[in-house]
């Protein structure tokens, strides 16, 4: 049976290659990319899955990946240029912004090294360390984005459901921290990669197998978790945000309906880019424990492929700037020709100005009230 390897970055598994038995056909036995299951019960014959990489698959790899490398460093260059040279004054937000923008760089950098990776049939000719090195930063961006992307659906929360929440008045430099340590979190989470050893031509970072390490059981539950809760956050965050609004009547409000605009774009990033390759390597794995090897092989086959799609979050996180600065767009068609320079620019938060009118007929209402009852006292 013809197999396939399940690769690298953001992958959840892969099977570690082995000793296969001699009955195997040499060309398989010599794959690089080949690896051996072993089952049955005890005493009795092995009954090896052999998933192997598909060529069909890494002839698809290939190219998409290099059209995300290019697509993704043209947007998130003009990204962080509009950050950094047109955005004034900055707020938490535009802090998140550039996270998840240095999130993106972590990934771009590294695409050239996989599309060669995939161009050569998942032979790895960097050496170990590269291997290392790459696997531990493809990693990171995966945490990195659902983190951040997380933190700015939160922010977002904050800013419409708890105004008055000193977490909501956050300075830049509060901001600036909480954004430090969040990536000193994902930096030692994902730092086993750097420990791991790589010793054939693959470059995977999760194998399956009878004696996986605490390191790898580790790498497959971050995986999963790094999905299922951020995304429970951000249903959390718009949900709220939608009984807000409908609670205080606000949906003529600008500032409201533009978060509600904004998290649904997340939403949309997020499914798209992580949804098929979580439930693609949880089905792989559930099939790798029921010795099913047909459709063993026809899930990692597309759980290899579904990495496009985790890799497209660096070309869509551009469009959810958009989505998230006011500001952002104005520049960038200012930058790219098609519309007139602006001077100056809008402040990130003037998205919630309605709300900051809300607080103030909140408190204009209570003095009225207050006022009344003085009257009324003195009559």
């Amino acid at each position: 049976m013809e197999s396939h390897n399940l690769s690298s970055s953001s992958p959840l598994l892969s099977l570690p290659p082995s000793t296969l038995p001699a009955s195997l056909p040499p060309s398989l036995s010599s794959s690089p990319s080949a690896f051996t299951t072993d089952w049955g019960s005890p005493g009795e014959a092995s009954a090896p899955c052999h998933p192997a990489s598909s060529p069909i698959v890494s002839a698809f790899l290939a190219p998409a990946l290099g059209v995300e490398f290019v697509l993704g460093l043209l947007g998130n260059s003009l990204a962080l240029f509009i950050f950094c040279f047109h955005t004034r004054p900055w707020t938490s937000n535009t802090v998140f912004l550039v996270s998840l923008v240095i999130a993106d760089f972590l990934l771009i950098i590294n695409l050239p090294l996989r599309v060669d990776y995939y161009f050569l049939r998942e032979i790895w000719r960097f050496g170990a360390t590269v291997c290392k090195v790459n696997l531990f930063m493809l990693s990171t961006n995966r945490s990195a984005s659902v983190v951040f992307l997380t933190a700015i659906a939160l922010n977002r929360y904050l800013k419409v459901v708890r105004p008055h929440h000193m977490l909501s008045r956050a300075s830049v430099w509060a901001a600036a921290r909480v954004a430090g340590g969040l990536w000193a979190g994902i930096l030692l989470l994902n730092g086993h990669l750097l420990l791991s050893a790589y010793t054939n031509h693959s470059c995977l970072s999760y194998q399956l197998g009878k004696n996986t390490s605490a390191s790898l059981r580790w790498h497959q539950a971050l995986f999963v978790l790094e999905f299922f809760l951020p995304l429970a956050l951000i249903l959390f965050a718009i949900v709220s945000i939608g009984l807000t609004i409908r609670r205080r009547s606000l949906g003529g409000q600008t500032g409201p309906r533009r978060a509600v605009r904004m998290l649904a774009v997340v939403v949309a990033v997020y499914i798209i880019c992580f949804l098929p390759s979580v439930i693609l390597g949880m089905a792989s794995m559930v099939a790798f424990r029921l010795h099913a090897c047909h459709i063993l092989n026809i899930c990692s086959q597309l759980f290899h492929g579904s990495l496009a799609f985790t890799y497209l979050n660096s070309v869509l996180d551009p469009v959810l700037y958009c989505f998230s600065s006011p500001n952002f767009l104005r520049q960038g068609r200012a930058l790219l020709g098609l519309s007139q320079s602006w001077q100056g620019s809008a402040n990130d938060e003037s998205s919630y100005q309605p709300s900051a009118r809300y607080r103030e007929a909140s408190r204009k209402a209570k003095a009225t009230e207050k006022l009344q009852a003085e009257v009324s006292l003195e009559s």
